[in-house]
């Protein structure tokens, strides 16, 4: 073990870590557990039909704790990358159906940019371990 790439290792294990718990939290409790009003709305605004939106919820609560999950075994570029555009979708799609959303406290901007930061940060870890050490 390379003991200079240590601390690289422990940034990158910790975002992973801040990353899963994110996701996991974000299925489990406003969809799962809950399903609050806001996710309701969503869906209703996609023009689904109200016998299907709390499947659709629950649903998409299981995609984003299983997301999370995978953050906690694997450590790829394309995991990272795929988390970031996803925020950016996701981020588009409540600009466009919940705007109002936007300047709340707690709001998806919050969200996505602290999600989005921690995968940045894991890519230039990852990028970091996988570059050859200079002599």
């Amino acid at each position: 073990m390379n003991h200079s790439h240590l601390p690289l290792q422990k940034i990158l294990k910790f975002s992973q870590l801040v990353i899963a718990i994110l996701w996991i939290y974000q299925g489990l409790i406003p969809k799962l557990i809950f399903q609050v009003q806001d996710e309701h709305y969503v869906w209703q605004q996609l023009n689904i039909a109200a016998v299907y939106i709390p499947w659709m919820i629950s649903c998409s609560g299981i995609a984003e704790i299983i997301f999370g999950i995978l953050f906690l075994w694997l450590t790829h570029i394309y995991l990272h990358w795929f988390n970031i555009i996803s925020l950016i979708g996701l981020f588009i799609v409540v600009l466009l159906i919940y705007p109002d959303q936007i300047y709340q406290a707690f709001n998806p901007v919050v969200m996505n940019i602290a999600l989005g930061s921690l995968s940045l940060i894991s890519l230039w870890c990852i990028d970091a371990l996988q570059s050859p050490k200079p002599e």
